[in-house]
């Protein structure tokens, strides 16, 4: 399931303070703005939050009282009896440029040049394992997810497994073990923190992680390892993996990745090797002593082989790599705890030019939560970001004579409503300069809608 740009800064954001949704303040810290209770007197459907998914690092699961239906007709409870949990997630999402480039290209090639509209359904069911007999807080998580589209050929439509996956963890925290099937994307930076404001036209296959074989429609068997120091705040992250099919990024979408791996549970693909990756990383929460810091660096290695942009065309390298550094530090802590406040975000990713396509990129964006006092959990941002094509590409198709950009940018704003319990709608608004990389295309302007509803 993609997210529009604004989108996923908004649940980016809300990972940074997920531990305060649920109502677990640092103490002395008075009553939580989420939940309106104390630590104390925390209401009962927060003892479901014991059951919420924990394979996706980089985003943390709405509360359980911060859904539509906590108790969801009982159903909560009944599982939480036998050490389950359950949760679903409906978003709807619409892009269109509102100057009016549908008929610029005989064929759709860029989100919202013609209305485009994504329904993006995904549910979780946990079960706490060491309910039969395993150790480190065992939990295993399968989770089922489902798209559709007036636009298959940006937007995928397909039914799926998106997670079948264990997560351990040992030493109070310090040691966390995952290994089965699940999206990789949502375990290393990529689509979340940040986003990347160019993604609204071009889409996630823009977003290098993605590009370099991170899962993302479609999970990966991998195993990974962290390990973090007795703060906590300190950590390496390692994963070994089976890549997305990224030989075929991006003439074939993930189009090749979803039709060779319909389940999501296929532990092969054809073309998709290894992939290691591996993230270094401080984390924070925000708090009395301190306000919120996350800054990370990681790498990626895919042994898929790839097509060359800098020799004979059919020539291929037999690897793939790259790079990514980002850092999110809250600014100003208004109430003197939580997460009210400014926020600054910046992102730079590198993939080498002669074998893909977005070579380089970067983002600069802030956002505040909290803008106004009747509004503690909405969120207002204002992102800018930029992406290199290959100049080895660019080259080889400028001498046959195909238009190309040299490279797309894009500005976004955005607001972020929370209207009620489990109930959000995120209204972006970008304008993107090189909405495609070829053929050149004019500038466009993005209006970009999204519900959240979480059940």
């Amino acid at each position: 399931m993609r997210y529009s740009s604004a989108a996923a800064l908004f649940l980016a954001a809300a990972s940074l303070h997920g531990a305060h949704a649920a109502g677990e303040a640092p103490a002395g810290t008075g009553p939580t703005p989420a939940s309106g209770s104390s630590p104390l007197t925390r209401a009962p459907c927060s003892r479901y939050d014991l059951f919420k998914p924990r394979t996706e690092a980089v985003l943390i699961q709405t509360p359980s009282c911060d859904r539509i239906e906590p108790e969801l007709f009982g159903l909560r409870a009944a599982l939480a009896e036998h050490g389950m949990g359950f949760s679903l997630d409906v978003r709807p999402q619409f892009t269109y440029d509102l100057g009016g480039h549908r008929d610029v290209a005989p064929t759709r090639l860029y989100n919202g040049q013609a209305p485009t509209y994504v329904l993006g359904l995904e549910s979780k069911f946990t079960y706490d394992l060491t309910r039969v007999g395993f150790g480190g807080a065992a939990q295993l998580v399968v989770g089922v997810t489902s798209q559709s589209s007036n636009t298959k050929e940006l937007n995928p439509r397909f039914n799926s497994f998106n997670t079948f996956a264990v997560h351990q963890r040992f030493f109070g925290g310090q040691l966390e073990l995952q290994y089965g099937y699940y999206d990789l994307i949502r375990e290393y930076y990529g689509m979340v923190l940040g986003g990347n404001a160019s993604s609204a036209a071009l889409g996630p296959v823009s977003v290098i992680p993605v590009e370099l074989g991170l899962s993302l429609f479609t999970p990966s068997p991998a195993m990974g390892i962290t390990v973090k120091d007795a703060s906590l705040r300190w950590y390496d992250r390692f994963t070994v993996a089976r890549s997305a099919s990224s030989t075929h990024f991006p003439s074939s979408g993930f189009q090749w990745d979803i039709d060779h791996n319909p389940s999501g549970l296929e532990l092969t693909v054809p073309d998709a090797r290894l992939l290691v990756v591996n993230e270094f990383g401080y984390k924070t929460p925000f708090g009395a002593a301190g306000m919120a810091t996350w800054a990370r660096v990681g790498l990626i290695y895919n042994a898929s082989n790839v097509e060359r942009y800098d020799q004979d065309v059919g020539a291929h390298a037999k690897n793939n790599y790259g790079a990514y550094v980002a850092f999110t530090k809250q600014l100003t802590q208004p109430a003197g705890f939580g997460p009210k406040g400014l926020y600054l975000d910046l992102k730079a990713d590198y993939a080498p030019s002669n074998r893909n396509l977005f070579a380089r990129d970067y983002q600069v964006a802030a956002f505040y939560l909290g803008p106004f006092d009747s509004r503690p959990m909405d969120m207002v941002s204002i992102g800018y970001s930029s992406t290199q094509f290959s100049g080895h590409l660019r080259k080889g198709l400028s001498a046959l004579g195909v238009p190309v950009e040299k490279s797309t940018s894009a500005l976004t704003v955005s607001y972020a409503a929370k209207l009620g319990p489990g109930i959000a709608w995120i209204n972006g608004l970008t304008y993107q300069k090189g909405p495609a990389f070829t053929p050149r295309l004019p500038d466009a302007t993005l209006l970009q809608s999204m519900f959240n509803f979480s059940f």
